[in-house]
């Protein structure tokens, strides 16, 4: 019995090592030549398979793209999830979750390339169930902005604004830095991390303006 199961656990680790080899490859080839230019023959003979063996392991070109975002997007979940957790103030947090943001990006350059760069060429392929997949960790990683962004409305910490207008303004304004930074870098007079800063300083004055109650019912009157 012991025998068994220690054969069912070195097969098990064997087989995650070869899928992970895989993943490896075919991360560096849509990195190196683009994924719509990246074939599955190219998958295989970069991890040193069959085309066969690599259908043994995953369905598609899709889902290892997807297996791919799910290690990132696990991995920068985790993160910023950590980084504010507590209870600091919320402007804090959202500086702690830019942060956590950056140090991934740092890390692990290829996510930012394979999520922002090139999904455009790949959301058009997935099917409807894959696509539900990739949307679904998009909104776990915005949830955890969420969160905490409604617990600083309700301590009068964070503008009163609906808590997705408040998240998609900051996702926006970060990665749209980025990706400016990612075409035009060279025409900057200054670092990605300068204009990150610069970012976050004008999102934090616009949040942590907060109105008075009797301010809201002045408008409020006035509207009417």
């Amino acid at each position: 019995m012991r025998k068994s199961t220690a054969s069912r656990e070195r097969i098990a680790r064997e087989r995650e090592a070869r899928s992970n080899l895989i993943l490896d490859s075919a991360e560096r080839l849509f990195v190196e030549k683009g994924y719509v230019e990246t074939s599955i023959n190219d998958i295989a003979e970069a991890a040193d398979f069959s085309r066969t063996s690599v259908y043994q392991y995953f369905a598609s070109k899709e889902e290892i793209y997807l297996r791919i975002l799910d290690r990132y997007g696990d991995l920068l979940t985790e993160r910023v999830t950590r980084a504010t957790a507590g209870s600091c103030p919320v402007p804090e947090k959202i500086s702690r979750f830019l942060e956590e943001f950056r140090l991934v990006n740092r890390e692990k350059p290829n996510f930012f390339s394979l999520y922002f760069i090139q999904r455009q060429q790949v959301e058009p392929r997935l099917s409807a169930e894959l696509r539900d997949r990739l949307n679904a960790k998009r909104r776990k990683l915005e949830n955890v902005f969420r969160d905490f962004y409604r617990e600083g409305i309700e301590r009068g910490e964070v503008r009163d604004i609906s808590v997705k207008d408040a998240s998609n303004l900051f996702f926006a304004q970060i990665t749209g830095m980025m990706l400016l930074h990612e075409y035009y870098g060279d025409e900057f007079d200054v670092t990605l991390d300068e204009h990150l800063d610069k970012s976050l300083r004008f999102y934090l004055e616009f949040v942590e303006r907060v109105e008075a109650p009797e301010q809201r019912v002045s408008a409020g009157e006035q509207a009417a």
